[in-house]
């Protein structure tokens, strides 16, 4: 059975595999290159470059790439006290209404501990069956590391999905917090630090151009 096609490969794309599984077999799931000559480059060498990923999810779940991290208020004379705003997607796959409230963690990635710089849960929702729901939830960060050239630091949200008081879900999401400016006058500048702008055009596997 075919699923679908997707023109483009330097975009990410997934299907929904559910009502296509035979439960108690054996199933083979094909992902397949159509690579075509001539194409737009004098070596146009293709294949599966990225990861090819099987993710298996309870009916109450994240949505796919459901949750947002924006942080409105950090900038210039604002980094001790950051308001986080956390927004998610949740789908209802069950055939029954869900009582559904969103759990979340911060902290630093990397962290073996994980111990938390922040915290915030949801109100509770009725997510109708076979749809969707938006969550929000706002948690102050005190004194982030900023994510910028030299210092790489990034955090990690954790979504839990709680059904009934039941995990069915846990989404993680990396982000970081900084903030950009583009001046006429001064250029651009990076968590309050200007900085030339430098890179070339390079492919993943055709080298500098």
């Amino acid at each position: 059975h075919e699923l679908g096609t997707h023109p483009y490969g330097y975009t990410p794309f997934s299907y929904d595999l559910t009502d296509y599984i035979k439960f108690g077999e054996e199933n083979v799931i094909a992902v397949k290159v159509n690579h075509q000559t001539p194409s737009s480059r004098w070596y146009s060498g293709s294949g599966i470059y990225r990861s090819v990923d099987l993710t298996i999810t309870e009916p109450v779940h994240v949505g796919l790439e459901g949750t947002a991290v924006t942080t409105p208020e950090l900038g210039e004379g604002n980094t001790s006290r950051v308001k986080t705003v956390l927004d998610t997607t949740v789908d209802n796959d069950s055939e029954e209404e869900q009582k559904v409230k969103l759990l979340y963690t911060l902290y630093k990635k990397g962290d073996p501990e994980k111990t938390a710089v922040a915290a915030a849960e949801t109100e509770e929702q009725t997510v109708a069956p076979g749809g969707q729901a938006e969550f929000h939830a706002e948690t102050t960060v005190s004194d982030p590391d900023l994510w910028g050239v030299y210092d790489s630091q990034l955090y990690v949200v954790e979504t839990q999905v709680q059904v009934d008081g039941r995990v069915t879900d846990t989404y993680r999401t990396d982000f970081g917090f900084r903030y950009m400016e583009f001046d006429s006058d001064s250029g651009f500048s990076l968590n309050g630090e200007h900085m030339k702008l430098k890179g070339v055009c390079m492919h993943h596997d055709q080298g500098h151009i």
